[in-house]
């Protein structure tokens, strides 16, 4: 089975898989330019292989199933592919709006870039909640081994490949047994009682990704263990929807007052707040191309 999408241009492909290294690390895998991901489609699991076959002004993916566990419905499989490449994001209003010279060079340069899509709204909120007040090698780390250990799995070519952990998994999951992760048994904690909260919801916590943002976010800030930071990680990864991180991201805060300012260290938290506000409802986008240019120079070669 394979599928042929066109996005709203512009759309870099190569920048938008690199930038999925730093959220998806333990799920994806490239394989000669192509990504490759185990996902839901309905009941069933599906190694896909989306490829870029076009160009950032024109762009054309094309996506096949290498393997599945069922019969998958071509109509899901749809869904779920324009979900995960982000098909929906119209950035030619965020390009023209904003002038300023530190944003403008970092736009250039990442022109058509977007944040990959999560197979599930649980998997966009687990992964940023792993993620908290801990490096990201660190937080990826955890998220390998919770991929391995709880994780649904297709061998292709004799390659094993991971999908997130089912809420119903982890619901069955004690403190003691994901203590391999690494992380504080307070976050696990709560990771066990998310995933018992949403298996206890019947469906209705993956019915808000097809909610707007404004009503996602409280929903999501209801969540033990839930601030602003995490609720707009998790909209970025599970919605499409750039919320502004805010302050609370020191890397965010180290990019700023680099290409802002071309100082080392931290911006302090209100002035990069006031930059930001500028944009308006650009803020989030700014703040995320800000970001992933701050992570391709230093972690990538991709630029």
């Amino acid at each position: 089975m394979q599928l042929r999408l066109t996005p709203p241009p512009p759309y870099d492909f190569a920048h938008s898989t690199a930038a999925a290294r730093f959220l998806y690390t333990a799920a994806q895998r490239m394989s000669d330019g192509s990504l490759r991901r185990v996902v839901r489609v309905g009941e069933r699991l599906a190694l896909l292989e989306c490829r870029d076959n076009g160009q950032v002004e024109c762009p054309v993916i094309t996506t096949r199933v290498l393997a599945a566990d069922g019969e998958i419905d071509p109509a899901l499989l749809e869904a779920k592919v324009l979900a995960l490449i982000n098909a929906g994001v119209d950035l030619h209003a965020f390009y023209h709006a904003n002038d300023d010279p530190p944003l403008r060079q970092t736009v250039v340069r990442l022109r058509g870039l977007r944040a990959l899509g999560a197979d599930t709204l649980f998997e966009a909120l687990a992964l940023t909640m792993i993620e908290q007040q801990i490096t990201l090698k660190m937080a990826q780390v955890a998220e390998r081994w919770l991929m391995s250990w709880a994780g649904g799995w297709l061998d292709y070519e004799g390659e094993r490949y991971y999908t997130f952990p089912t809420p119903e998994r982890l619901a069955n999951a004690t403190v003691d047994e994901l203590a391999p992760m690494k992380i504080t048994r307070v976050r696990m904690g709560r990771l066990i009682t998310l995933a018992r909260q949403i298996t206890a919801s019947d469906g209705s916590f993956e019915a808000l990704r097809q909610v707007d943002a404004e009503t996602l976010y409280p929903r999501l800030r209801a969540i033990s263990g839930v601030g602003h930071w995490t609720a707009a990680w998790a909209m970025i990864r599970g919605i499409g929807h750039y919320a502004y991180l805010g302050n609370a991201d020191v890397a965010l805060r180290a990019a700023v007052n680099h290409y802002y300012f071309g100082l080392p260290g931290r911006i302090d938290r209100d002035a990069m707040d006031a930059i930001f506000a500028r944009y308006g409802e650009h803020g989030g986008l700014a703040a995320f191309y800000v970001l992933m240019r701050w992570a391709f120079e230093r972690y990538s070669t991709s630029l």
